[in-house]
């Protein structure tokens, strides 16, 4: 008896052959982008996969030659950037022994702030102590902190880290993946082909072979590089390499040697393809999606609705999995890899070496800063963090200056605002007085940071201090 081929009287045909080289290709294009972080995932690529004309035309463009940048134009792409391992730019850095001042660092130092903005404290919600706000005759808050100098709604957070001894330059970056997943779009890619050879359908099975061995060929291609963390060595005789990140109301200070420092403001993710420089293996892989695309184009139409059927099977499968492939979140996984596979910081160690602190005010963040860093020229950091230059400005920066000492510093010694042979307006007094109030608040977080190391939290609190116990002469 002969076989019954189901839709054989069907009148109308599937025409998806248009559609096949270009739907759902920026989901193939994403999900690539993480293939390098998992072992063994290259070699679970071999499903029909759609868009692969514009997954061709955008990875061809890592190929580099005079033929292949005619094939697929655009200009070459650096696949560091291409596949989001570097590219951003990081906060400003101020390094404290040495000087070094750095307007952006790079994409490892964009991670660690991401890091440290999303710390939070498990089932509990902030509570910070409203700090002492001076004010004369119920007036409004001083002029200059309207003016920007001191917002006073402002909070700032700083991050203390602790940072391990130099990373090597080619840690294990890889994570395991989880094979079971590629099964799905594998069988569904399978099973259709199988179906349709049982069903002598020669077009709609070579279709989908063809597409299971470019899309396996070109995931193969492309997850052969070789990642690797590089950074560069500091040179003999380097002062420590303590510094702080800013970036708006964040800050990150960095404790370590000045090597293991250079890993976060310098360090990069980068990305060996094979064959590099020329990538020949990406282009001539570039070149059978393209070749795919236009077989498609022509021997889809001329097989059998149930086929069409099956090969769009295929296709929805395979799409699915992309998108649950691209979801991964790049810039989550790369900051995960950073802090334990590159730094070695394991989540039970997290809190030894990552402490967070919510300030009310920039300007005791700023001297919470100087505290704990404890830095050579501490008028430099001072100026550059706040460079408020006003004559009560200049004031309290000459006192804290003239008061910063090592760790046997018992407390900030200031005068009353108006024990001046000037006296000053009363917003200015004002002013003044509040900043020895956060001055003071900045000292009490600082001795809360020195008691916290054996603690197992990882956040403080901004510390309000009882005005009666603020020293004055």
């Amino acid at each position: 008896m002969a076989t019954t081929i189901p839709f054989q009287n069907a009148k109308f045909t599937l025409d998806i052959s248009g559609v096949a080289g270009f739907f759902g290709g920026d989901e193939v294009i994403s999900a690539m982008g993480s293939v390098h972080f998992y072992r063994g995932r290259k070699y679970l690529g071999w499903y029909n996969s759609p868009g692969s004309y514009t997954v061709a035309k955008k990875y061809g463009r890592l190929a580099n030659s005079r033929f292949w940048n005619g094939l697929f134009p655009g200009g070459n792409t650096d696949p560091n950037g291409f596949l989001g391992l570097d590219g951003e730019k990081g906060p400003a850095f101020i390094a404290t022994h040495s000087g070094t001042k750095m307007s952006d660092t790079g994409h490892v130092a964009q991670l660690l702030l991401g890091e440290c903005k999303g710390l939070k404290e498990d089932g509990e919600e902030w509570k910070v102590a409203a700090v002492k706000e001076v004010q004369k005759d119920n007036e409004a808050a001083p002029s200059s902190e309207k003016n920007g100098n001191e917002d006073p709604k402002s909070t700032c957070f700083v991050s203390v880290a602790n940072l391990p001894p130099c990373p090597p330059n080619s840690p294990n970056l890889q994570r395991p993946w989880k094979t079971w997943t590629a099964g799905l779009p594998i069988l569904t890619s399978v099973g259709p082909a199988a179906a349709c050879a049982y069903f002598r359908d020669w077009y709609c099975f070579s279709m989908i072979v063809l597409g299971m061995i470019s899309s396996g060929v070109a995931c193969l291609v492309v997850g052969l590089g070789t990642l690797k963390f590089v950074h560069p060595k500091p040179a003999k005789g380097s002062p420590p390499g303590d510094g702080v990140l800013h970036a708006g109301s964040d800050f990150v200070v960095l404790r370590g040697e000045e090597a293991s420092v250079n890993a976060i403001t310098r360090g990069s993710f980068s990305l060996k393809l094979s064959g590099a420089p020329q990538n020949h293996a990406i282009g001539f892989s570039a070149l059978l999606l393209v070749v795919q695309f236009f077989v498609q184009l022509l021997l889809i139409p001329q097989g059998t609705l149930f086929g069409q059927v099956m090969f769009l099977v295929t296709f929805a499968c395979s799409w699915v999995y992309n998108c649950y492939l691209s979801s991964i979140d790049k810039q989550e996984l790369q900051t995960s890899i950073l802090m334990k596979n590159v730094l070695g910081i394991e989540k039970s160690t997290l809190k030894s070496t990552l402490k967070k602190y919510l300030f009310t005010k920039r300007t005791t963040a700023v001297v919470f800063l100087l505290l704990v860093l404890q830095p050579p020229e501490k008028a430099m950091l001072l100026n550059e963090l706040l460079p408020n230059d006003t004559e009560v400005w200049r004031k309290w920066k000459k006192e804290v200056l003239d008061q910063l000492g090592g760790k046997g510093q018992k407390r900030f010694v200031f005068p009353s605002a108006n024990d001046n042979a000037a006296p000053l307006a009363p917003n200015d007094a004002a002013l003044l007085e509040n900043l020895y109030e956060y001055t003071h608040n900045a000292y009490t977080m600082y001795l809360d940071y020195e008691q916290s190391s054996d603690e197992s939290s990882i956040y403080s609190r901004e510390a309000k201090m009882d005005p009666a116990n603020a020293e004055r002469v």
